[in-house]
């Protein structure tokens, strides 16, 4: 098929997978944005009444901590040893982790929601923020059409859910440097350049230009 390209018609294929630059840029340009967004939401909900709870519990267990520094000075073996015994310095910074993590996932969804399901819902192509600045989509392999809600509101869930809060738990701050490279690798050793995310909602990404669905 034939597309006009900064006023020049060029051969595309029917569906054709974009450059793994393209690929790199969008998903780029998407985590970025989220991760903006997850710091901006992250911030302004530890600073609201929300965070009433964590605060106190964090203030009751960093209270017992100072009195127990204060109690054995420089001996960090007869600290930690004190620390570990003490069941209210344990389910007080228990509970302080558990809100503050549960504090942390509303910000993630906050920031995640935009990004990988309002924008996908509100344009034709299906497109993340960073696949419609790159010219590509996601596309429904199968039926050989675009992608439909229930394959976006899947992936919506997986990134949130797995990628997102899953990896947060173990890495912290670093998901949004580690998902990135994960996905890159799954690309390159994939023949179709397909993510794990992709086979499994049965998406392809194709250049915008180049779709040909059945309709």
């Amino acid at each position: 098929m034939k597309a006009e390209v900064q006023g020049k018609t060029i051969e595309i294929e029917p569906n054709s997978k974009p450059y793994l630059l393209k690929r790199i840029i969008a998903d780029g340009f998407d985590t970025v944005l989220i991760f903006g967004l997850f710091m901006l939401f992250a911030a302004l909900i530890m600073r609201s009444p929300a965070a009433n709870v964590y605060n106190g519990h964090y203030e009751r267990y960093t209270a017992i901590e100072q009195e127990v520094k204060a109690a054995y000075g420089s001996d960090a073996a007869a600290i930690t040893e004190a620390l570990n015994g003490n069941r209210e310095y344990l389910d007080e910074r228990f509970s302080a982790e558990l809100h503050g993590y549960l504090l942390k996932a509303s910000a993630g969804l906050l920031a995640t929601f935009p990004v990988l399901l309002a924008t996908p819902f509100l344009n034709k192509n299906r497109a993340t923020p960073g696949k419609l600045m790159t010219g590509i989509m996601p596309f429904h392999e199968r039926r050989q059409r675009q992608a439909v809600w229930y394959q976006i509101f899947f992936r919506f869930l997986f990134v949130f859910l797995i990628d997102g809060m899953g990896l947060y738990l173990l890495t912290g701050i670093w998901t949004f440097v580690l998902v990135p490279v994960l996905r890159l690798i799954e690309i390159l050793c994939s023949r179709k350049d397909k993510t794990i995310l992709d086979m499994m909602t049965g998406i392809l990404i194709i250049e915008k230009l180049s779709y040909n669905g059945i309709n």
